[in-house]
């Protein structure tokens, strides 16, 4: 009897601490600390991954400014986004399309292209939240059709999932008291790219709190709320990421599930100095910022304003020792302060990340004897005016 006992326990022991059905080692519940202190662990980037670059072709009509965002890098192709138009290159980098609909007639958008790509069905999909709606394009940018969405949706907050559906956010209409939510709503929906039928998901937001940017112009002190997107598609999978939160959330078919929690609670804003994000999710690992509340922001060269970074941390969670520690990225062929902590994981593949490389910056490295290898001789054939490079990183598994 007592073997038995004994057998059944270890059984339920090694079910939950096994691999899940994604490849990935599952135990309790993660709980990260905002307050604690974490060591510092200096990581070499080709220590843990491959490391690769694309340099993304320049022409006349494909100069990227610095206001171009990176939207996707895939194996299907690469996007970058303006406030006007929307950038897509091949996945070696080659230009392909330049999306520009902007304007008030049929099939335009009369903001920023917030786009997501479905390469399979070869669909843009760009929603505009002025008209309420999502724009359909072909990859040769021919205006389909639209979604009509009928509500407002916070405008950069959506991503595409596995199962034909656009998942979205939805701003609640009226004023938000701090505290409780009377009566909670359900923010998260889903969009089918077929029909435009929109469900919501069960999850209930209750619980509001001002998260406020605290920043100083000169002598000036003044506050701006904080408002951060909360869906991110991570390694083929959709998260919650809500900062009025104590819980991220992973979507299962149409529930949210929770999958990391924090301490102490956000409602307690006296300890809960920091906000928690979810970064990343590679094999046997978890990236996640600790993003200060107060931020500062002072003049630079009598003009320009700049925001500081605070005491902003970055952590990774090993999922089979449950040991967390503050990385610090390195790369071997650049000794450059280029902060490789700034990898994007929700613009990429299952278990990549990208950094976008800007060319001065590689050229000022290059003429300083910091760079080595191939990214030396990358940056020897870069002119000023060139588009950046993406650097590509792939985890080991």
């Amino acid at each position: 009897m007592k073997r038995f006992v004994y057998s059944a326990v270890m059984s339920l022991f090694l079910l939950f601490t096994s691999c899940s059905d994604s490849g990935r080692y599952i135990s309790i519940l993660p709980q990260i600390d905002v307050n604690a202190n974490y060591p510092e662990k200096e990581i070499c980037l080709q220590d843990v991954a491959k490391v690769s670059y694309i340099p993304l072709e320049t022409t006349d009509d494909f100069l990227l400014s610095d206001v171009s965002s990176v939207i996707e890098v895939s194996s299907k192709g690469i996007v970058f986004a303006n406030s006007d138009k929307a950038y897509l290159f091949h996945p070696d980098g080659r230009a392909r399309l330049v999306l520009d609909k902007k304007g008030e007639g049929p099939g335009e958008y009369r903001f920023a292209p917030f786009v997501k790509i479905d390469w399979e069905r070869e669909e843009i999909f760009a929603h505009d939240e002025n008209q309420k709606a999502v724009l359909v394009y072909s990859l040769d940018g021919t205006f389909k059709h639209q979604l009509e969405l009928g509500m407002t949706l916070r405008d950069n907050d959506f991503v595409s999932d596995n199962n034909g559906h656009l998942v979205m956010y939805r701003e609640k209409q009226g004023k938000l008291e701090e505290g409780i939510i009377d009566p909670p709503y359900r923010p998260v929906i889903l969009l089918s790219k077929d029909d435009g039928k929109v469900d919501s998901l069960s999850y209930l937001l209750d619980y509001y709190t001002t998260m406020f940017m605290k920043m100083s112009v000169g002598d000036n002190v003044f506050q701006v709320k904080i408002s951060d997107f909360s869906l991110k598609r991570l390694s083929d999978e959709v998260y919650l990421n809500e900062i009025y939160s104590d819980t991220i959330y992973r979507l299962s078919g149409r529930e949210l599930k929770p999958f990391v929690t924090r301490i102490p609670s956000v409602k307690n804003d006296e300890k809960g100095k920091y906000l928690l994000k979810l970064k990343g999710i590679v094999p046997f690992r978890y990236f996640f910022r600790l993003q200060e509340k107060e931020l500062s922001m002072g003049n630079r060269s009598g003009m320009a304003i700049k925001i500081s970074d605070g005491e902003n941390k970055e952590l990774m969670y090993d999922v089979k020792t449950g040991e967390i520690c503050s990385p610090k990225f390195t790369h071997k062929e650049c000794q450059a302060d280029l902060s490789f902590n700034n990898l994007r994981f929700d613009v990429c593949d299952k278990n990549k990340a990208c950094m976008v490389l800007e060319t001065l910056d590689l050229i000022e490295a290059l003429e300083a004897g910091e760079l080595s290898g191939e990214l030396k001789s990358l940056a020897e054939g870069l002119k000023e005016d060139d588009n950046p490079v993406l650097m590509l990183v792939e985890f080991k598994k």
